[in-house]
């Protein structure tokens, strides 16, 4: 198993940059032709870092396809405590970061993701026993890590709080050019819809129980009591690059998920002007506060269904767009490549300072 490398690109330090930036992705999410929605946001980061000039290595280990590629990841990173050629070592999600730290030479970066410090919720609600103890595992490696990048505060605030000291908020950017406002009629033609139905759209797997499916199906049923030609469109198993058309075929999207780290699809509906109802779940609300015809709601079917209600009725959400702007994955991007160039300052002088007390003179106690 070897990384690859992601574009052929001469990587050219900016103005202002310490470096040109040798990176290392270490990660368990990376998408692929049969499984093209597990991860794309990692692998968008990767894209928009090459594009700022970083020269990127990506060691995904595809665990659901293969049962020794832990193992073999773990050989791989072991390797580079031999000769390491990375300025930064980057893990996304708790699993990969395990791996990762197994490499003592370069400084490590963790992304978590969500349920990786927050657990995966089972059916009825309440965090999984395995998943609790992953959980707890995965917070207390962010003690021993350069610096971590948590998707919301809630998640944050999981870490212990020596790990928080070194953490930044950073969610995942959003592509601003793909998620935009297209012509709503040309939209529904494109994908055979009516022109007159009412679409609330679901854009999750609608098996994994965090996700809570049948919430949807409950929340658009009691809609339906007030807006007769309501209809939930799950959009699962759609090509990733079909969705910024079914947002602008959409009336509004609904996530009544049990819990998330910082949801995309709300900052990519919101960045179409696609308005948004959602139970409270990782920053959602921090995301909807004071945008016209969005909801942050418990998660209970007439709230979310009362929530829906006014999203039709008000329609499109250009303010959402505006709000969306700092987080334009090319900005992400930079302020990533800060966090970078503030580990690597840091291991230079923790070096500076042991190789000054090795060579200190010894004091004779006279």
């Amino acid at each position: 198993m070897r990384p690859a490398r992601l574009a052929a690109v001469v990587p050219a330090p900016h103005a202002d940059s310490l470096m040109s930036l040798n990176v290392l992705f270490v990660t368990n999410l990376w998408p692929d032709e049969a499984r093209p929605w597990h991860g794309p946001f990692v692998r968008r980061q990767a894209d928009s870092l090459v594009e700022a000039g970083v020269a990127l290595d990506a060691l995904v280990i595809r665990g659901w396809d293969d049962r020794s590629a832990y193992p073999k990841a773990a050989r791989r990173i072991a390797r580079l405590n031999r000769a390491c050629r990375y300025d930064v070592v980057h893990a996304h999600y708790g699993h990969a970061a395990i791996v990762a730290r197994l490499q003592l030479r370069a400084p490590l970066v963790v992304t978590y993701w969500g349920s990786d410090l927050l657990g995966k919720r089972a059916p009825s609600g309440a965090v999984a026993p395995h998943s609790r103890l992953e959980a707890a595992t995965f917070r207390q490696l962010a003690r021993i890590t350069a610096a971590t990048i948590t998707q919301s505060l809630e998640m944050e605030q999981a870490l212990p709080a020596s790990a928080q000291r070194r953490n930044h908020v950073l969610p995942a950017g959003i592509e601003l050019e793909r998620f935009r406002p297209l012509d709503r009629d040309e939209a529904r033609a494109r994908l055979g819809w009516e022109a007159d139905e009412r679409v609330v759209l679901f854009a999750a797997n609608p098996e994994l129980p965090v996700k809570n499916h049948p919430l949807a199906v409950a929340a658009v049923e009691r809609l339906r009591a007030h807006v007769p030609d309501a209809r939930l469109e799950v959009a699962w198993g759609r090509p990733p690059d079909e969705m910024p058309l079914l947002m602008n075929a959409a009336d509004a999207l609904l996530l009544p998920s049990r819990s998330e780290g910082s949801p995309n699809v709300v900052k990519e509906a919101l960045a179409a002007e696609l308005p948004v109802v959602a139970t409270r779940v990782g920053d959602v609300e921090q995301l909807l506060a004071g945008l016209p015809g969005c909801h942050a709601c418990p998660s209970d079917a007439d709230a979310l269904a009362h929530g829906l209600r006014d999203a039709l009725a008000h329609g499109r959400v250009p303010e959402g767009r505006l709000a969306m702007a700092p987080l334009d994955i090319g900005a992400v991007a930079q302020r990533t490549i800060a966090i970078y160039e503030d580990v690597i300052r840091a291991a230079r002088l923790r070096r500076r300072r042991r190789a000054g007390a090795s060579h200190s003179p010894q004091r004779d106690g006279s």
